[in-house]
């Protein structure tokens, strides 16, 4: 079937010039796609099965077809024609996207000329970037926060308005900490600071050899640090006191220690997710000029945070436990994140090809 429709595009560019690309497939491509997902999915879903008869002859006609198909593709001699103008189409709609990406970066950084700072060397390039990407950096976690407060609120008026789910409400608090592992991933907004940080800032001054010295990454990456923890905190914080108020009054707990160690480990999370972020940045660094991600390790790390985090929905255990296991292992990861950007990052921080 796949050497019988090869041939059919090829064709088509002889007789038409009309070039096939996997990329973009047309309405006949759909069509043709969605009879066949029909026949294969929705025949059986309606109890109707073909005939094994029908079904082999099916099949069986598609090996001759396949075989003259073959030899159109054998024999066929314009595909450097064609990969030139697939290439071609391909810069432009590079270009295309770029082009846009730019203009939707540049909306969302101030143009305000009055924006200024008293601070000096890495302090001042940090805080004039923070304030001309105020969009980008604090609209959604702003909102993040207020839904957030909205949904305590919520919580907070069941438990008024049915007592009888407050046991249920406080075993869970008790139980599925763990859970919020998960929830801290995707409010982070670890990846998007990076990005903005490398698209408007990082990629002009890494082409100078000073930006890359030790103790210069050191002292920018804990600028940075600091940063993003307060951008990701906000939220955090809300979390940890609503989730304490909302098990104070739920029945709250016989051991207080539990209150604390709710809000700590919450920040605690919200404080890792900011350091494995601008980390990976750092040692991975991912983007090229054109702000592509060219780095397969750095997918690979990503993804595999993903996994892990999706994980802790499976775990259930003690909040004082897993809160203070939260907690060392935050102080720990801090420590050998400051290390290992030290010691590799003058090698790791530049710009991809």
């Amino acid at each position: 079937m796949r050497l019988a429709f090869t041939a059919l595009k090829l064709q088509g560019y002889e007789k038409k010039g009309m070039i096939y690309s996997e990329n973009s497939i047309g309405k006949f491509e759909w069509l043709y796609t969605g009879i066949l997902l029909g026949m294969t999915y929705g025949l059986p879903a309606l109890g109707i099965v073909l005939p094994d008869i029908l079904s082999a002859g099916i099949m069986l006609a598609f090996i001759p077809a396949g075989l003259l198909g073959l030899k159109k593709v054998l024999t066929f001699t314009g595909y450097r024609e064609i990969n030139q103008k697939l290439l071609f189409q391909m810069m432009n709609q590079m270009d295309a996207v770029a082009d846009t990406t730019k203009k939707i970066s540049q909306k969302n950084i101030s143009s305000d000329l009055s924006i200024g700072s008293n601070r000096e060397g890495f302090e001042y390039l940090n805080e004039l970037f923070i304030k001309r990407h105020q969009k980008i950096l604090w609209k959604s976690t702003k909102r993040i926060a207020f839904a957030c407060v909205c949904l305590i609120g919520a919580i907070l008026l069941i438990l008024a308005l049915k007592p009888a789910v407050k046991p249920e409400i406080n075993d869970m608090i008790m139980t599925y900490l763990p859970y919020f592992v998960w929830i801290m991933y995707l409010i982070n907004r670890g990846t998007g600071f990076t990005k903005a940080l490398f698209m408007n800032c990082d990629h002009s001054l890494l082409t100078y050899s000073f930006y890359k010295w030790p103790e210069y990454i050191l002292k920018l990456f804990q600028i940075r640090l600091r940063e993003i923890i307060k951008i990701n905190a906000f939220p955090a914080v809300i979390i940890g006191i609503g989730l304490s108020v909302i098990l104070y009054f739920s029945g709250g707990t016989k051991n207080a220690v539990n209150y604390m160690v709710i809000v700590v480990s919450i920040l605690c999370m919200s404080v890792f997710f900011s350091i494995h972020y601008l980390t990976i940045y750092y040692l991975l660094q991912p983007f090229n000029a054109t702000t592509e991600i060219k780095s397969g390790t750095y997918q690979i790390v990503v993804s595999a945070t993903y996994f892990i985090s999706f994980l802790m929905l499976k775990f259930h255990m003690s909040t004082l436990i897993f809160g203070l296991m939260t907690i060392l292992f935050c102080l720990i990861y801090s420590v050998a994140a400051c290390v290992l950007v030290y010691r590799l990052a003058p090698r790791t921080f530049r710009l991809r090809t």
